[in-house]
């Protein structure tokens, strides 16, 4: 008797839950029919200032800063690094640069922290506090921007936009095929996409830290990250939520190739489980309806994953989870295919359904774990 509630139930809900899915995928797909690029023809030009975070990046950083100094943009700007309690060369690197750029670079040392507090939070606060720019401009130590980047990303900025949503993609290697990093490339798209997807339709998700603006004033209205400074994740997307609350209409995702930043991906698999478990540690902290809509999205998942283990001792469980992978998988890569022509990295798809059968499963471990504070990040 138990066996037979369970099975009704469990397909009662995956039909549910399936449903709910389908309907925002296809939202999804419809919305990202209507992405646009920004045209704002401001004149005279923003002054910019570019915020970067480091801590022990001496592998990466002079690459990092080479790149933001061939910047075209014909408008005021300049670059503030927090150098955070860095223990390698990093300091003495961004040294040699705010040297030989002093008009350009500014570096603001971080020596402390208080218990608690966001690293990166309190690094980008300080940071905010130094600089002068009207719009703020945000990348990762590790990433590589192109010559044409601020004047991309400012071309967005049209008028009633105080939120820019950067796209950045992970730079795969040219002489090998890593299965891994193709993998995650593909599973990163498809983040972005739903971000992008999300925004159009009014409904602000995620945004990513490695390629971020929005306006000084912005920032000062919401109180910048008062509330939550000691969440330890969330420096880009927790931002766009205080956005979501009150005016989700004032966010916009870049889609110009000129604004697109390269990063790295995760070469091993520990490294790639504790970075997913970070990003999804913050979910909670959404704006309540975007926290109802990734519930239902969880819900769904969590029953796909279950039925992977259960299908082998029930045939009718069997059928109702693959129901859901079927729905799951059309409307995942309907989304993913527009998603991929957009952002102009078709050539991924060949690894989507690898990514897509583990999707689920590892999202749902991913967030469970996340939400309970178990994961690491840079000690």
């Amino acid at each position: 008797m138990f066996w037979i509630v369970l099975e009704y139930a469990f397909a009662i809900l995956m039909v549910i839950t399936a449903l709910f899915y389908a309907v925002f995928e296809m939202r999804l797909f419809c919305a990202l029919g209507k992405v646009h690029l920004g045209n704002s023809i401001r004149n005279p030009l923003p002054s910019v200032s570019i915020l970067v975070s480091a801590r022990n990046e001496e592998a990466g950083i002079s690459k990092t800063l080479d790149s933001l100094m061939k910047q075209l943009y014909k408008g005021r700007w300049d670059i503030w690094i927090a150098d955070d309690r860095s223990t390698d060369r990093t300091p003495q690197i961004l040294a040699e640069y705010a040297e030989k750029y002093p008009d350009r670079i500014h570096v603001v040392t971080i020596s402390e922290l208080a218990p608690g507090e966001s690293a990166k939070k309190n690094a980008i606060a300080k940071l905010v506090a130094a600089s002068e720019g009207e719009i703020l401009l945000l990348t990762d130590a590790d990433c590589i921007v192109q010559p044409t980047w601020i004047r991309a990303m400012i071309r967005e900025f049209e008028p009633g936009i105080d939120f820019v949503a950067g796209h950045s993609y992970i730079e795969l290697p040219t002489d090998r095929t890593n299965w891994l990093l193709n993998m995650q490339a593909v599973e990163t798209m498809a983040y972005r996409i739903a971000g992008t997807g999300a925004l159009a339709m009014g409904t602000p998700i995620t945004s990513t830290g490695n390629n971020l603006a929005y306006r000084r004033s912005f920032f000062e209205e919401v109180h910048g990250f008062e509330g939550v400074s000691k969440i330890q994740s969330g420096d880009d997307d927790l931002l766009l939520q205080k956005l979501a609350r009150e005016a989700p209409w004032k966010a916009h995702y870049s889609i110009d190739p000129e604004a697109f930043v390269t990063t790295q991906g995760k070469e091993t698999l520990p490294e790639l489980w504790e970075q997913r478990k970070r990003w999804a540690s913050k979910t909670t902290y959404y704006a309540p309806k975007i926290v109802a809509l990734l519930v239902a999205v969880f819900i769904f998942f969590c029953l796909i994953s279950l039925g992977y283990v259960l299908s082998f001792f029930s045939f009718n469980i069997f059928l109702a989870t693959l129901f859901g992978v079927l729905v799951k998988l059309v409307g995942d890569s309907l989304v993913e295919l527009r998603g991929l022509r957009i952002f102009q990295q078709k050539q991924l798809f060949k690894w989507f359904l690898p990514v897509e059968i583990i999707h689920a499963p590892f999202t749902v471990f991913a967030v469970l774990f996340g939400i309970a504070g178990h994961f690491k990040w840079k000690g």
